[in-house]
């Protein structure tokens, strides 16, 4: 299929840049995390040699906007880098994050992010070549209910998700009337979820709830954007423009009950509704074009989720709807909004932190083998000549066992018992079994540092010259040098495990403990 597509290619990237604030009061920048603010150059380079043309990007509005004051550097050094590495970008201008001094709700807020909306818009015309496209406020109905609705990022409401969805959509219209009156040519890409909500099992009295959602909920914003709601606040199809859809295995639930949890479906499930129903009834409500502006896996599940991805992308192109693209997110694996430290393996290009502290791009190759093949099929225009490296060896993955502590823990009559339950190669799970009474006397190890964890009883643990006293599924952290003991001086049997890292030099196996697995004593059911 030889095509000539919206955005240059048929798979796009898609770069992580979440600056919201999470409830801990943590704000995110996704951007610098992934170190994509200072390797952008780099990462166009290896979109381009994927054969991918075009890529969402970030004007990180908390990050530019100071009370007002704009500093549009960053924009503009990144318009040119994507202007000279011949890559189209896709700039979101509000991914769910705002300066602290604002509140969506007060009065401030929209001629301040229109203003800024303008500025970016001017700076970047600036720089670049010719049209560019932009994301004003991402995903919309999303944020509406997880900045409105439920609390989830700031502003933390709760029951405001309407309100919210009006305010962000108010917003939109008018930056992009402002973006407009810069860039006439410029490109609208309105990014919303592709979601279906079904009713559960026997509960056929909740159907009606369920096309609600589907049918008004779901494309509201969308109807407010393009004028058929709220014609007061300015909308009209060209303010919706190209429609964007992010689209993850997640995306189709049931309805949760008192008797019923909310189940996700699997592609597979018989209610699950085809990508290409949920694109026709989109394309029949609003036009064309569409594009896939979200869509990945993680870890070993990417290569099939692209190959599935493609098979439904053809499945709509064949019935003649205006399927334009689908951007892999992201692009570059990116960390997880909860953890910042777990990377999950979610992108073409996984990192890798060097010794220097940058991280590494390191391609997956089978995702680049699933991609190539997807492009063989969908935009062999723009399917890479060159050869990808051969797999390199992968490690085997060991035989492992559960550790069950309550039952594997064994007991002396007259002092504590230790054993090592599982070794790997940079940790280990030790246990204790202490009688009422009994104790381990204070010790210390110079480098590795314990987590111990009560699974039965009651601890004093010593640390220095502190008493800390654990009770069952407490756990404490012991720093490395430090001296520590431990003593049952409760009436019941103590079980600690005692997670050790790195695991201590050990001179009966000159070394550190090599790696084993402790045999259960019983079989132990599934979790």
């Amino acid at each position: 299929m030889s095509k000539r597509w919206l955005f240059g290619s048929f798979f796009l990237g898609g770069y992580e840049c979440s600056t919201h604030v999470t409830v801990e009061g943590r704000r995110l920048d996704i951007v610098g995390a992934t170190q994509h603010d200072k390797l952008a150059r780099e990462d166009y380079r290896l979109c381009r040699s994927a054969g991918i043309r075009a890529v969402r990007e970030a004007a990180r509005w908390p990050l530019i906007d100071h009370s007002g004051e704009l500093e549009l550097e960053s924009v503009r050094e990144l318009a040119r880098i994507g202007r000279e590495e011949e890559v189209i970008q896709i700039w979101d201008l509000m991914h769910y994050g705002y300066p602290d001094d604002l509140d969506p709700f007060g009065p401030e807020f929209r001629d301040r992010f229109v203003a800024y909306a303008q500025a970016v818009a001017r700076a970047i015309r600036d720089e670049s070549d010719g049209p560019v496209a932009f994301t004003p406020i991402n995903e919309i109905s999303y944020y509406s209910w997880a900045g409105g609705d439920v609390g989830y990022m700031a502003p933390f409401g709760k029951g405001r998700g309407g309100e919210l969805k009006r305010v962000l959509a108010g917003a939109a219209i008018a930056a992009t009337n402002a973006i407009w009156e810069v860039d006439p040519q410029a490109q609208v890409l309105t990014v919303d979820p592709l979601v279906r909500v079904h009713p559960p099992e026997g509960r056929p009295d909740l159907q009606g709830r369920a096309d609600d959602f589907n049918s008004r909920i779901v494309n509201e914003a969308f109807d407010i954007l393009a004028g058929r709601t709220a014609p007061e606040l300015g909308g009209s199809r060209a303010h919706l423009g190209i429609i964007g859809l992010n689209y993850y295995a997640g995306n189709q639930w049931t309805i949760a009950t008192p008797e019923q949890p909310q189940r996700f479906l699997s592609v597979d499930d018989p209610l699950w509704i085809p990508m290409p129903d949920l694109l026709a009834e989109l394309e029949a409500r609003y036009g064309g074009p569409l594009v896939i502006a979200e869509t990945g896996a993680s870890g070993e599940g990417r290569p099939d989720w692209i190959a599935y991805l493609t098979r439904e992308a053809r499945r709509a192109l064949d019935r003649n709807i205006d399927l334009q693209g689908a951007c892999l997110y992201p692009v570059v694996t990116s960390p997880d909004w909860e953890d910042p430290t777990a990377f999950f393996d979610g992108g073409l290009f996984d990192v890798l932190p060097q010794a220097d502290g940058t991280l590494e791009r390191v391609i997956a190759l089978p995702v680049a083998r699933a991609l190539r093949e997807a492009q063989a099929l969908m935009d062999p225009d723009n399917l890479p000549a060159d050869e990808l490296p051969a797999e390199p060896q992968t490690r085997e993955t060991p035989e492992l066992a559960v550790v069950s502590p309550s039952t594997q823990a064994r007991f002396k009559a007259d002092n504590f018992s230790y054993q090592t339950m599982a070794a790997g190669d940079h940790l280990q799970i030790e246990l204790y079994g202490l009688n009422p009474g009994a104790g381990i006397p204070p010790h210390r190890h110079f480098t590795a540092e314990h987590v111990l964890t009560v699974a039965a009883g009651q601890a004093d643990v010593r640390v220095g010259s502190s008493i800390y006293r654990l009770r069952q599924g407490e756990s404490l952290l012991i720093p490395a040098g430090l001296y520590y003991g431990l003593h049952n001086a409760g009436t019941e049997r103590l079980i600690v495990q005692q997670v050790t890292g790195p695991k201590p030099w050990d001179a009966r196996f000159r070394g550190s403990h090599p790696v084993q697995f402790a045999p259960l004593t019983h079989d132990v059911p599934a979790p």
